[in-house]
């Protein structure tokens, strides 16, 4: 018995608070509790064998097991789980098992019995009950955001490429269409199936350049930059001059709950804007601050009206690339400010040993934990080159 609870007490502390217990150097770990023989692989194979019922003891053997052969599931994606005929099973503590081993990393978890009925969701086989992507599958389908890769499945294991990330994110951002403008990219033809979406994402600044990439892998370093950068995009208005995406801001909305004008001590102009329009940022209450791209070439009259306040502007080029600027007169507020000239972006704490502060994606990453859209691989790590998948 004091065994037992000596080992229950080492899987919570080893579960909840991630700590490093010395792992076993064996390929396999077993022990019988109470007739069911409990066997954890290094493959991610963790069977139970034998007869009785399956007990909250005998699911934390297994956890534990299965945590120490595998080195918290490292480089393991897949959990194969074997329950034997004989044994009377728990479907509440076999989706608790199933919980506490996405925790550790898995991608996926499959359950192998005859006594277990597992519920499938969406009509996917492949999307069960529990798994920590079924409600957001089930949104994502009942939205028009996406669908299954056949009538029965869903593929969640599946790597996304760039146009599937940002064909997503434009059907969730209204699925507007873009025939007759200019077609920045070189890589996209009007006759791809994302091509709308890469119009959008074009014109709201969240892919510039002359190509698309639309076939690359899509990292997660990448998902959550596009997705930050069309949260930041629904703030401004960006007009299309010429029939083009040459990225002219006129208008910036940052509105409050409340639907009024809300204070923004600090803005930030979007890197591909090339012109802020008369009146542009009228919106803008109490701003102190506001950082300028090297891409902006002329800043129209009145662009800053109203800014009062304005202490200092951060210009990410250099003296003189701020003096070919062509700035109207009338923006009095410019003048009276700090020019910071080669000002560098200020690094981002994301706490992940593997965002450096000074990454590109880093303040994407922050706004991305922040706002519960995703979270780190580990208590440390964000793995931002890891490849998503549709689950």
């Amino acid at each position: 018995m004091m065994k037992k609870k000596i080992l229950s007490l080492a899987l919570a502390l080893a579960l909840c608070l991630g700590l490093a217990v010395p792992a076993f150097a064996a390929e396999t770990m077993t022990e019988t509790i109470n007739g069911i023989t409990i066997t954890a692989n290094s493959d991610g194979t963790l069977s139970f064998t034998g007869s009785g019922a399956f007990t909250g003891e005998v699911m934390e053997y297994g956890l534990y097991f299965l945590d120490q052969v595998t080195d918290r599931l490292n480089r393991i994606n897949t959990v194969s789980i074997n329950i034997g005929s004989g044994i009377t099973t728990d479907e509440q503590l076999i989706a608790e098992m199933k919980e506490w081993i996405y925790s550790f990393g898995a991608k996926s978890v499959n359950i192998n019995s005859s006594t277990v009925t597992i519920q499938t969701v969406g009509g996917f086989t492949d999307v069960k009950e529990g798994d920590y992507f079924a409600d957001p599958v089930m949104w994502a389908v009942d939205k028009k955001i996406t669908a299954g890769t056949s009538e029965t499945t869903f593929s969640p294991n599946q790597n996304c490429t760039v146009a599937q990330i940002l064909t997503f994110l434009w059907r969730a951002n209204g699925s507007h269409t873009y025939m007759g403008y200019k077609n920045p990219f070189s890589d996209v033809k009007s006759s791809d199936y994302y091509y709308n979406a890469a119009m959008w994402a074009a014109k709201q600044g969240i892919v510039t350049g002359s190509t698309f990439g639309g076939d690359r892998p899509c990292t997660r370093s990448m998902a959550v930059t596009y997705m930050w950068k069309a949260d930041v995009s629904k703030s401004f208005d960006f007009e299309d001059k010429d029939n083009g995406y040459l990225g002219y801001l006129v208008g910036y909305f940052y509105l409050g709950d409340d639907g009024r004008d809300t204070v923004v001590p600090n803005v930030v102009i979007p890197d591909h804007v090339t012109g802020i329009g008369p009146i542009a940022l009228y919106y803008c209450k109490g701003v102190t601050s506001v950082t300028i791209p090297t891409s902006v070439t002329t800043i129209g009259w009145d662009a800053f009206d109203g800014f009062n306040d304005l202490t200092d502007v951060y210009y990410e080029g250099s003296e003189a690339q701020w003096k070919s600027i062509n700035i109207d007169p009338s923006n009095h507020a410019l003048s009276k400010a700090t020019i910071h000239y080669n000002s560098k972006k200020q690094p981002v704490n994301t706490g992940f040993t593997d965002v450096p502060g000074s990454a590109d994606y880093a303040q994407a990453v922050k706004w991305a934990v922040d706002k519960g859209v995703t979270s780190g691989t580990s208590a440390t790590t964000f793995s931002p080159d890891s490849v998503c998948t549709r689950g």
